[in-house]
């Protein structure tokens, strides 16, 4: 089996937590371990045996198949680009960049690598979950029906501890608007602007949206915000997203039926579109036709525990790292190419220019 040899790019944040990945994968070999930082750079060296540096330089060595970026978002655009015309593999930390001229860059360089034999991808992580595609075949299947809604909620009361931080004269980029594009919604919100396009096969179109700064005081970008996006199937989206308020929700609606995931751990679904077995979802329906239920009569949901896999879970055949590596050492495409980054941040864009304007604005490639 051919081998590939790997330079990870920032170790702090979400690094730590798949860091295993590299680890456990026994045709992977970690070579550096980047990060300003270089005492964070020598513990994740330490976890995956490989050369601690501060240096980004090193991770383009000849020696480096992939190249895994997981730095603040406005270092994505010269690192990924780097990396990709150095010849590289390069996965990339959602969202692609911090706005969507530099996004459009990243694409095109990416579309050039892909034509010679390069695996280019966004690392997105609800993708993670055999739960998300437990939705996608219940939806191919007609399970719920007609799609007409979906529903997210993201948050999270981290902002209320940047807030403090910032008001005391520390330093953080995530406070920063040139640095991170936005607020709560650029972090939060694109995971599930792509998951829910995914879910439907569908654009989003339009949007309305605003955004608040209620009590994150001392950064930049919003800590609330609330989106209604307009799907071109004519279904509809609408996302939560919060850095001082906490919660965690995924619904489906539908002509036949809906479910909800809450919390990361709990499922609840009723639909009379049939029995459903699949990764995570055992479902039996309790109706048919002669259903004595009244027209519009509330569906008895069913329940059942659903727990996200660990991010370093390296038997889960979901996990974006994983699947990544296997797609670079096999010559195929990413599960999630960087292009789709550009899509997300095109909507991301226009939720902060609906907020800004109090105008409804559709989407324009």
């Amino acid at each position: 089996m051919r081998r590939l040899r790997i330079s990870v790019v920032g170790c702090g944040g979400i690094t730590e937590h798949y860091l295993s990945v590299y680890r456990d994968l026994d045709w992977v070999d970690v070579l550096t371990c980047m990060d300003v930082d270089l005492e964070r750079a020598a513990r994740s060296a330490r976890v995956v045996g490989a050369k601690a540096t501060s240096n980004f330089s090193q991770c383009l060595d000849p020696n480096i198949d992939a190249v895994i970026i997981n730095t603040p978002n406005y270092l994505h655009r010269q690192q990924t680009i780097a990396a990709l015309e150095a010849g590289k593999h390069v996965l990339v930390q959602k969202p692609l960049t911090t706005n969507v001229s530099d996004a459009l860059a990243i694409t095109e360089s990416a579309e050039r690598a892909v034509t010679r034999g390069q695996t280019c991808g966004l690392y997105m992580s609800y993708f993670d979950q055999p739960l998300m595609h437990d939705f996608k075949q219940m939806i191919e299947e007609g399970l719920f029906g007609e799609i007409t809604h979906f529903y997210g909620r993201l948050m999270h009361r981290g902002g209320l501890a940047l807030s403090e931080q910032m008001r005391a004269g520390g330093d953080n980029w995530r406070g920063s608007v040139e640095k991170t594009g936005g607020g709560c919604f650029i972090q939060l919100g694109v995971h599930f602007i792509h998951l829910f396009e995914w879910l439907a096969t569908a654009s989003v179109i339009r949007v309305n949206a605003i955004t608040k700064n209620l009590h994150a005081h001392g950064i930049e970008g919003e800590d609330f915000a609330c989106a209604l996006l307009e799907l071109s199937t004519g279904a509809l989206i609408t996302l939560d997203m919060s850095w001082c308020a906490s919660g965690e929700q995924i619904s489906i609606h539908g002509t036949r039926g809906s479910a909800d995931y809450i919390a990361n751990s709990l499922v609840l679904i009723g639909t009379d579109g049939g029995n459903f077995s699949g990764r995570t979802i055992k479902y039996l329906s309790e109706y048919s036709q002669s259903s004595p239920k009244a027209p519009g009569a509330a569906m008895q949901h069913q329940s059942q525990t659903v727990l996200a896999p660990d991010l370093g879970d390296v038997t889960n055949p979901f996990n974006q790292q994983r699947q990544f590596l296997e797609a670079a050492r096999d010559g195929l495409p990413a599960y999630v190419p960087m292009s789709a980054g550009l899509a997300d941040l095109r909507v991301v864009e226009a939720v902060y220019e609906s907020s800004r304007t109090n105008r409804t604005i559709s989407i324009v490639e």
